[in-house]
């Protein structure tokens, strides 16, 4: 016979459980709310979540797909270039990257990939090698502009065209980019990243320096020199450079590359505009020392001319050093406010507006000296070898 008693028994204790187990929910809940910020979520809610998360999946999965396609579409147009130099009375084998330039054969890469280069190689996708010679180059912009010889026929599976260069003053901070080349020897290698930042400064040769440099977290490292940066429409916004750090590489922007490449094929060459002087910042203990108002400050100090340059013939005054509080400090020269009424703030500043111009071209400078603000207008000259 059915114990009626034990299973009203195990009734009323079950619904005592769900009961406590109800109230210990509610109550979690609630707590959990209050004390730790857990919200509780109704349908609405649960439903938006659930929509972020596949919008986020999705595009995830929309760039993972691009960067499929870009490098499907580009990467016969990027090429290993293989150097043979001599280099202190030895011969050495290295390597980098490039990519096919025009519609006559040319390739473009880093100046210092083919420096001192006896006899230049370019390896397509295809595995195809081709001897190369050096149409030219440039030191200040690392920049070399290469003609292959007999260059190989497209095929089905060989696509190789020339890739388009963007303008590189449209490129913004967070914009993502791939790197294709062949870091390491590793033959059509992609990495990919964002934009960190744009006008950036790298020095070059003979104490000059190269403005409006970009940044990219995208991986760049030996073997990558020369190789395109892309965007995501598939456009080269510059020219692999070089890698200061973990997550830290930098490439010579696209403006600059078609300046100087076409200069290249057209004359031989790329003639930098110079002035002829060297300076710093205004540091603030200069500022003191000087007695200068914030306005003047935050220009730029020539702290010397150059002999027989297109300063020294303005009339460029240099500096005095001085020691304050321990610290030797340039005081007493010209500082330079303007150029054709732009303000300039930094030397990377002037830098830039400099090389928006060219050897032959009138500037117009407004200048601070002894407590007098000046205009001087003068002729660039070309940058020397040295």
């Amino acid at each position: 016979m059915r114990d009626y008693k034990k299973d009203n028994k195990k009734s009323n204790s079950l619904q005592l459980a769900i009961v406590l187990l109800i109230i210990g929910i509610l109550i979690g809940g609630v707590l959990g709310v209050t004390f730790f910020g857990i919200p509780n979520f109704g349908p609405a809610e649960v439903n938006q979540i659930n929509q972020t998360i596949n919008l986020e999946v999705n595009q995830s999965t929309s760039f993972l797909n691009l960067y499929e396609n870009l490098y499907s579409k580009l990467s016969d147009s990027v090429v290993s270039v293989k150097v043979t130099a001599e280099h202190h009375g030895s011969v050495i084998s290295s390597q980098g990257s490039g990519f096919i330039y025009g519609q006559d054969g040319h390739i473009i890469t880093n100046q210092h990939v083919v420096e001192d280069s006896i006899s230049v190689d370019v390896v397509f996708s295809n595995g195809v090698q081709k001897e190369a010679t050096v149409v030219g180059t440039d030191v200040y912009s690392d920049i070399a502009v290469l003609k292959v010889k007999d260059f190989p026929s497209a095929t089905e599976e060989f696509t190789p065209s020339p890739l388009t260069l963007a303008n590189s003053l449209k490129v913004e901070p967070g914009a993502h980019v791939l790197a294709i080349g062949n870091p390491f020897g590793l033959s059509g290698s992609v990495t990919h990243g964002i934009i960190s930042a744009t006008e950036r400064t790298l020095s070059t040769e003979g104490g000059f320096s190269i403005p409006n440099v970009i940044q990219t977290d995208a991986a760049i490292n030996p073997g990558n020199s020369g190789g395109p940066l892309i965007n995501v429409s598939g456009k080269v916004i510059g020219v692999n450079r070089a890698k200061q750090g973990d997550n830290v590489g930098f490439a010579i922007p696209s403006n600059k590359v078609k300046k100087v490449a076409d200069a290249i094929l057209q004359k031989g060459e790329y003639q930098h505009p110079w002035i002829g002087i060297r300076m710093v910042p205004v540091s603030e203990k200069a500022a003191t020392y000087m007695t200068l108002n914030s306005s003047v400050s935050k220009g730029v100090m020539v702290i010397s001319v150059i002999n027989d340059s297109p300063a020294e013939e303005a009339g460029f005054r240099g500096s005095e050093k001085r020691t304050i509080d321990n610290e030797v400090v340039w005081v007493n020269g010209d500082i330079i406010l303007s150029i054709e009424e732009k303000d300039i703030v930094s030397t990377d500043e002037l830098i830039s507006k400099l090389s928006q111009k060219r050897p032959g071209d009138t500037i117009q400078m407004e200048i601070y000296r002894e407590g007098r603000i000046i205009d001087i207008s003068f002729e660039l000259g070309e940058r020397p070898d040295k």
